[in-house]
């Protein structure tokens, strides 16, 4: 638990003090396509599943912390510093080092005791995570066309 909460308070105090390559609403568009990802994959894989979950099998209320806060706030850093100008490489290389990111703090996270796997395996993650970043960079285009 301790990790779980530590890392809340550093991922809320990143994304509110690094220089803003976003719009408000762009923000928290974000914020909220990364909650309803996290609900729509955790309700899937964790509940009807049972392949990963949150402290114990079930429903607990320290299982939407990292939905309600880690996931959003990641989604904002992540789309933040994106590399929507560079070339191709550069922004594979960019979503393939939040992927390796992604995989050491899910390591931890286990570690800790604030996640756990049953079915679930690292190479699912390892899939799973850019294709969920490709999913935020269609979201963001998507908003970003509706509000031109």
């Amino acid at each position: 638990m301790k990790f779980l909460i530590f890392s809340c308070i550093l991922f809320i105090m990143v994304a509110y003090w690094i220089p803003k390559n976003l719009s408000k609403p762009e923000i928290y568009a974000i914020s909220n396509f990364s909650i309803l990802l996290g609900f729509v994959t955790d309700i899937t894989f964790d509940l009807k599943y049972n392949w990963y979950g949150y402290f114990t099998s079930g429903v607990q209320f320290a299982g939407f912390l990292p939905i309600l806060i880690l996931f959003p706030t990641s989604g904002v850093i992540f789309m933040n510093f994106y590399p929507s100008n560079q070339s191709l490489k550069n922004k594979l290389l960019y979503i393939f080092f939040w992927t390796i990111f992604c995989l050491i703090f899910e390591f931890l996270s286990i570690l800790s005791g604030y996640f756990y796997h049953n079915e679930w395996r690292y190479w699912y993650s390892a899939i799973t995570y850019p294709f969920l970043f490709l999913l935020h960079l269609l979201h963001l285009t998507f908003f970003r066309t509706l509000n031109k």
